[in-house]
């Protein structure tokens, strides 16, 4: 089989890559396990802003404007919705936010993302706010696990290849080999896995552990993601994303009683209703350690890629970094630095 591209691994990156071949008329192959990967637990939460301290996130603009439009587009591969806009209302704790929030909704480079008007707590009584709710517009929720598990099935079923690379079968030349495929490239789309590529482990791919709850809750609204010392998202038929923890040190995906009682006391903080919990999962997600992302060539081989290192920003980043990564592979365009692995490359030659 002779293709253009092999792909390895599909979760928000490797889908993200894969539409970005297919829409260019360009032949591919994905190789990857049929298992849940970080992808499939995320939160899929599209949000321009650092809610924490109330800055914009890096390049929101540019990721903002072209996430919408693309998957606005899957949506139409697909023939199911995967994007939900939704405002998010960030709790707010004191006076000091509210003022905080004034000024950061008063700049220029937040004005169109915050709404300057505070919302009661009135609105939404199911949610404690005594200082108000500051709701952040032109965000939105992506099904990540249903744009997934379709794209695969209606839109590559004969290129989708339910297997783990084994990296020691690869064989790198003029060509990219492995068993009876023979592609011009290879793009490596692992997330934290991708720190056994024996191609890229020189790069410092870190991991962070993420639990997360899947509740139900009758009685609270589906209309709003609520944002308080964690997020609460809506997934439908009233049931609610709860997450998500944030652990470097355990590189498992098992879960812990540690962590549920942690999502929980932070749930119960502000929601005043009763819940169910339906589910309780972990994954690692691909963070780097200066928290930008990784994309660009191999400093040896010519033919190999990487796009990795998406972290909690995935959803907003991945079909932005996946047209970079493309149009630097088909026309040599350059990917802006701060994303570029060439930044680490003095990582690889000390090696």
């Amino acid at each position: 089989m002779k293709v253009d591209t092999l792909i390895v691994g599909f979760g928000i990156a490797g889908l993200n890559y894969a539409e970005q071949l297919r829409s260019h008329n360009k032949s591919f192959v994905v190789l990857a396990p049929d298992k849940e990967s970080a992808s499939h637990l995320a939160g899929g939460i599209v949000n321009p802003v650092v809610l924490k301290r109330f800055n914009p996130v890096w390049k929101a603009e540019e990721f903002l404007d072209y996430a919408f439009p693309f998957y606005s587009n899957l949506e139409e591969q697909v023939k199911t919705r995967v994007i939900h806009p939704l405002p998010i209302y960030r709790i707010l704790n004191d006076i000091q936010e509210q003022n905080d929030w004034s000024v950061a909704a008063s700049g220029t480079s937040l004005e169109k993302y915050l709404n300057k008007e505070f919302i009661s707590e009135d609105k939404f009584t199911e949610v404690r706010a005594p200082f108000s709710f500051a709701e952040v517009i032109q965000s939105a929720r992506v099904d990540v696990k249903i744009l997934l598990t379709h794209y695969i099935k209606k839109v590559i079923p004969h290129q989708f290849i339910p297997e783990k690379l084994d990296h020691e079968a690869l064989i790198q030349g003029e060509f990219i080999e492995y068993k009876d495929i023979k592609a011009n490239q290879i793009v490596f789309c692992e997330g934290y896995q991708g720190f056994k590529n024996p191609y890229f482990n020189y790069l410092p791919l870190i991991g962070s552990k993420g639990e997360i709850l899947i509740i139900k809750c009758d009685k609270l609204t589906q209309d709003v993601i609520f944002k308080g010392p964690i997020f609460l998202s809506p997934m439908g038929d009233k049931t609610f994303w709860v997450g998500a923890t944030f652990n470097r040190k355990d590189k498992t995906t098992w879960v812990s009683e540690e962590a549920k009682a942690w999502l929980i006391s932070k749930l119960k903080q502000f929601l005043n209703l009763p819940f169910e919990i339906l589910d309780h999962k972990a994954q690692i997600r691909a963070t780097v350690i200066d928290r930008r992302p990784l994309l660009g060539r191999h400093p040896k081989h010519h033919n190999l890629y990487l796009l990795n290192g998406l972290g909690t920003r995935g959803v907003l980043m991945s079909p932005l970094l996946s047209k970079w990564l493309f149009q630097y592979i088909e026309n040599n365009e350059k990917i802006p630095r701060q994303a570029d692995i060439k930044r680490f490359e003095k990582h690889y030659f000390r090696n």
